[in-house]
């Protein structure tokens, strides 16, 4: 896909900073509520795990919560969208048609644990007719 970026590394690099403590965890586990209540409400589960909680587990020497309390929402942003900018979208369905009726537009999806309040943007794309095939 043209104009796609995975985030993978950075989210390793941030875990991996507070694995060593040069992070505290309440600086990444911040969501705001409108994050928590739309990852609540409408956002996608995923069968990752929550990389904060995971640690939290490990160090607490527990088995792993295989609760699926990571959820993904996606927003898009762009001039083209006009009112829709910042919205976040319920589907694949109304990504694609605001896809065909829009010329460019970013959409991004960021990973939100319902437990920590972790978030992190996992990825971001190009979409629109301008991007189309």
């Amino acid at each position: 896909m043209r104009g796609f970026i995975d985030y993978r590394m950075a989210k390793r690099a941030l875990v991996r900073q507070v694995t060593r403590g040069l992070v505290p965890i309440k600086d990444v586990c911040d969501a705001h509520p409108e994050l928590l209540r739309a990852a609540r409400n409408i956002g996608a589960t995923t069968s990752r795990t929550c990389p904060i909680c995971r640690l939290a587990d490990d160090r607490a020497d527990v088995p792993i919560d295989e609760t699926q309390t990571l959820r993904l929402v996606t927003y898009v942003f762009g001039d083209d969208l006009r009112q829709k900018s910042g919205h976040v979208v319920w589907n694949r369905e109304e990504l694609d048609d605001l896809s065909r009726a829009y010329r460019s537009f970013t959409a991004y999806v960021v990973e939100c644990c319902l437990v920590c309040g972790w978030n992190h943007l996992a990825e971001s794309y190009l979409l629109g007719r301008a991007h189309a095939g």
